[in-house]
């Protein structure tokens, strides 16, 4: 049985934090020792108090440390991550919760209508990350949580929102690269939580499986273990929910290698460029060109020593995931 997940006093940011999954993640950090950063531009209806004050509220009752912050996190990420060093002096955790859902579709118009997704999503993220970076390198390490979508595999009907949520499996990817020597973790969790934005789900059998089963703290509890100093995992995409979760990864063929270099020379082989009987899983990019050069070489193609069979780059002596 693993150890008990608790916080001596972590300082945790979380966006989007005045509700929803975001309010979870605060609750359960809250309730295990850390010291919370409620961070949302939220006013409920005809309320002139934040929803990030109401939350703060609610931990306080509760003896957790935890402060409101009402910055925005598109556009003032250095001031939200100010919030807790002025007040705990430290930031160990960044959740990136910040986002909205949106559904227009491709258009003429998409690069003007798209922008309040991409930004609330994408934008915050790189911000906040970006402000609190020099302090987690400082303080000798951290964690940092991006929030994805199942929605990167596709979803016709939110084309905005999924191709956002597709670019934070790069972004936890290359983040996590850069935090390796400094002992900054990050990854990135796909959640299905019965939220906000899942109930504008029409009535249907979907909706009754969201409602029924994929609770809030269902995703808050992977999302405290991610965030623990104890937990070695980084770089990797995870979708959760409901009490299950999978490691989310991108998979490659072998490829098919033509010397007839002409379009009608794909045409012919175009079940082998889709068979997906081997696949192998490159970590980065550097890893996905080790991949193609070991094909070629393979296939008798001329390539750097360094990447060839007994070289310090060959695929073979790569770690694998």
């Amino acid at each position: 049985m693993a150890e008990e997940i608790v916080f001596d006093g972590a300082v945790a940011v979380i966006t989007g934090a005045g509700g929803g999954l975001g309010r979870a993640y605060a609750c359960l950090l809250g309730e295990r020792g850390c010291r919370v950063v409620v961070n949302d531009v939220g006013r409920p209806h005809g309320d002139d108090v934040p929803v990030a004050a109401a939350v703060v509220d609610e931990l306080r009752a509760f003896g957790i440390e935890a402060v409101a912050d009402t910055h925005d996190a598109v556009t003032e990420g250095a001031a939200i991550v100010a919030t807790a060093i002025d007040s705990f002096g430290a930031v160990d955790i960044v959740i990136n919760n910040a986002g909205i859902g949106a559904g227009t579709p491709i258009g003429p118009d998409a690069p003007e209508q798209w922008r309040t997704t991409i930004d609330a999503t994408l934008q915050s993220s790189i911000a906040v990350t970006g402000a609190a970076w020099p302090h987690l390198v400082e303080r000798g390490g951290g964690r940092i949580i991006m929030t994805g979508s199942p929605a990167m595999f596709g979803a016709s009907t939110t084309i905005p929102y999924s191709a956002t949520k597709s670019a934070m499996y790069g972004f936890t990817r290359s983040v996590a690269a850069a935090g390796r020597r400094h002992g900054i973790a990050a990854n990135n969790v796909m959640p299905s939580a019965w939220t906000r934005l899942t109930r504008s789900l029409p009535p249907g059998p979907m909706a009754s499986l969201f409602a029924e089963q994929y609770s809030t703290e269902d995703v808050a509890a992977f999302v405290a273990w991610l965030c623990h100093p104890s937990c070695a995992v980084s770089g990797e995409s995870f979708s959760v929910g409901g009490g299950r979760a999978a490691r989310v990864v991108l998979a490659e063929n072998r490829g098919v290698l033509v010397d007839d270099r002409s379009p009608e020379a794909w045409a012919d082989r175009v079940d082998e460029l889709m068979a997906l009987d081997e696949v192998v899983f490159p970590t980065s990019m550097n890893d996905e060109v080790t991949w193609q050069a070991h094909l070629l070489q393979e296939a008798g193609r001329s390539v750097p020593a360094e990447l060839a069979p007994g070289g310090p780059l060959d695929w073979n002596r790569r770690p694998r995931p």
